[in-house]
């Protein structure tokens, strides 16, 4: 457990760097989640009314992941300050 706290305490750049690296990243999971999920979907041959619950609920994951990094990038704002 101590050597596994000693690695995760080491830095490999800057606060304000790695956090726009995560921003960056929920960005690119909220597009990336969308042709992932439809194409989950298509395959599974859904009817129409879960076809809609699923469009509805990767629509959610996603605006959910835009949000967080919309925080995070105001998080990298703060501490620049």
């Amino acid at each position: 457990m101590k050597a596994f706290m000693k690695i995760a305490s080491w830095r490999l750049c800057d606060e304000s760097t790695a956090l726009r690296g995560v921003q960056l990243l929920m960005f690119g999971a909220a597009i990336g989640i969308f042709p992932v999920a439809l194409r989950g979907l298509v395959r599974m041959e859904p009817s129409r009314v879960e076809l809609l619950q699923g469009c509805l609920l990767v629509s959610g994951v996603g605006v959910t992941f835009v949000t967080a990094g919309l925080v995070i990038g105001l998080m990298a704002e703060q501490r620049r300050r």
